[in-house]
């Protein structure tokens, strides 16, 4: 897969949530930017 180049972004999220989804992808050995993108994919795909 060729790397897209990436931009920095601020969004704002309750810190439960982030903690919660932050400490879930961790476990997943992943960062919370894989799953960020991957959510974002997720919903561009559902809203075309």
């Amino acid at each position: 897969m060729v790397k897209q180049p990436m931009v920095p972004r601020q969004v704002r999220v309750p810190e439960k949530l982030w903690n919660t989804a932050k400490a879930a992808a961790e476990q997943n050995d992943e960062t919370i930017s894989d799953v960020i993108r991957r959510a974002l994919e997720t919903y561009i795909r559902r809203n075309r």
